[in-house]
């Protein structure tokens, strides 16, 4: 989630922007600030011993990333302890009878669907101000992000966790940033983000099977995590896909808002939700995983990893028919044909 610190950078004016960069440039850099080389705390004896076995890895995840043509930069250095549950707190917004998110332009950065806050109530103020203009808006906790090479990115005490999953999702969480600062499209979030969890979650997978081998307690975990979260994800889309139609059809507004409680009361029983989807969250959804198809077209046309992320480097953002494109099929068969077109990339 690159919006923060890339908005650090704009020149932006009105009473939201100016809060909004005050509050991402105070933060982005006081979490710089606490930063400490991994190495440094690996060797603390004050270290918890968990923690400093997870940041050991790092030099490996980062180099077996390398190997795929990840741009780690200066990444992954040093490591920061928030003494928080979250490093930012991600909104957004969408229209309550369209699949139109809200989006916010800087100046240099580009355009967003979604901004990200270092304070939790600033994040639940500006989701209420997003309500109360008549929006569907979301806050949600998020545990890492990537400024996309513009600073170094440390390591968030927020993004260790525990369990025999505790290693492949922070390698999921690096490779899948460090994909951000390798492949990153300006206004183009659907592409950015699908594009980025295709490739992380493949590299997870080889790499589990590399570092730990078929059948350990860290496949098993991760392997049931998929499990759990995929079909989840798939009946997420399927909704989606429902009130997308629901809204693009020629009923009434009335007749839309209808349709759309219906659907949504039947997702919840599905899913046995406790909080209630709206268009925002869907959209994340969307944004997130719905572009996992054509990208593996793509994929296969390619042949392998190292060969896709090298051919999406290619990509510009005139290969997009506009902003915050959803449909990536274009792209994807776009992506094919470069990589048929030039076999040796």
């Amino acid at each position: 989630m690159k919006a923060i610190a890339l908005a650090i950078l704009a020149l932006a004016s009105g009473c939201l922007y100016t809060r909004y960069v005050a509050q991402a440039a105070h933060g982005q850099f006081e979490m710089l600030g606490k930063a400490r080389p991994i190495d440094d705390v690996v060797r603390d004896t004050d270290t918890p011993l968990r923690t400093a076995m997870l940041l050991a890895e790092i030099p490996a995840i980062k180099q077996y990333g390398r190997s795929y043509g990840l741009k780690i930069h200066r990444n992954y250095q040093t490591y920061t302890a928030l003494g928080r549950t979250a490093a930012v707190w991600f909104t957004g917004a969408a229209d309550p009878v369209a699949f139109k998110p809200v989006k916010w332009c800087f100046p240099i950065a580009g355009c967003f669907a979604g901004l990200g806050w270092f304070d939790e109530d600033d994040a639940v103020r500006f989701k209420l101000d997003l309500e109360a203009k008549g929006y569907d808006a979301i806050v949600r906790p998020a545990a890492a992000y990537s400024t996309g090479g513009w600073f170094p990115d440390p390591v968030l005490s927020t993004m260790l966790g525990g369990g025999d999953d505790a290693l492949p999702s922070l390698a999921n969480v690096i490779l899948h940033e460090s994909v951000h600062a390798t492949v990153l499209v300006p206004d183009e979030p659907f592409f950015n983000e699908s594009f980025a969890s295709y490739i992380a979650d493949a590299l997870t997978d080889n790499w589990i099977a590399q570092r730990f081998g078929p059948g350990s307690p860290e496949d098993l975990a991760w392997t049931l995590g998929q499990a759990f979260h995929l079909p989840r994800t798939a009946r997420l889309l399927s909704a989606y896909q429902a009130l997308k139609a629901a809204y693009e059809s020629k009923q009434t507004r009335e007749q839309k808002l209808a349709a759309k409680a219906k659907i949504i009361d039947e997702l919840v029983a599905d899913l046995k939700l406790r909080k209630r989807p709206n268009n925002a969250s869907l959209t994340e959804t969307r944004v997130y995983n719905g572009g996992a198809a054509p990208i593996l077209l793509a994929h296969r046309a390619c042949g392998d990893l190292r060969r896709l992320v090298e051919t999406a480097k290619t990509l510009k953002r005139s290969d997009f028919t506009s902003d915050l494109q959803e449909d990536l099929a274009p792209i994807g068969k776009l992506l094919g044909q470069r990589c048929r077109q030039h076999p040796n990339n």
